[in-house]
């Protein structure tokens, strides 16, 4: 015999999988008879719980990689951009009503990796104007993301 249990759109594959797991348990010799031997042959639960600690192992990764390449100050600055980045865009999901999938969940560590990238190039550019001669920190960096940052508006401003 198998049974299959899916989910309802918006509800947590983690906490369902639990769930039933904990009530097949309570059922057993009530209801499904002693010496019925029951496996388990695909949680999608655990598969999104695992995925999820991947992510967070994955932001750890970065910041960790970041502070022996450029230092703890540039990793501090993608730390907090990751995880601030993180934060607005699963409240984001949850305000509207999505909830995480394999795809979103790629396409949020994708946007990761981008964001990483950017907040790297940025960081070594303010660095670059600070050894060029700038001044003051403060006036670094407007004049590096200036030169980094996305293109210009179209048409220019007089």
């Amino acid at each position: 015999m198998t049974l299959a249990v899916a989910k309802k759109p918006g509800t947590n594959a983690v906490e369902i999988a639990r769930h039933v797991i904990e009530r097949f348990e309570q059922i057993q010799g009530t209801f499904v008879p002693e010496g019925v031997n029951a496996t388990v042959t695909r949680n999608y639960g655990q598969t999104a719980e695992a995925k999820a600690d991947k992510l967070i192992f994955a932001t750890l990764s970065v910041v960790v990689l970041v502070m022996f390449a450029l230092g703890w100050r540039e990793a501090i600055i993608v730390g907090v951009a990751v995880i601030v980045t993180l934060l607005i865009t699963l409240f984001a999901s949850w305000a509207y009503g999505f909830t995480l999938n394999r795809v979103s969940l790629f396409a949020l560590i994708f946007s990761i990796g981008i964001l990483v990238d950017d907040a790297i190039v940025v960081v070594e550019n303010i660095h670059r104007h600070i050894q060029l001669g700038e001044k003051s920190l403060l006036k670094a960096i407007p004049v590096a993301v200036d030169e980094v940052g996305g293109p210009p508006s179209w048409p220019p401003s007089p």
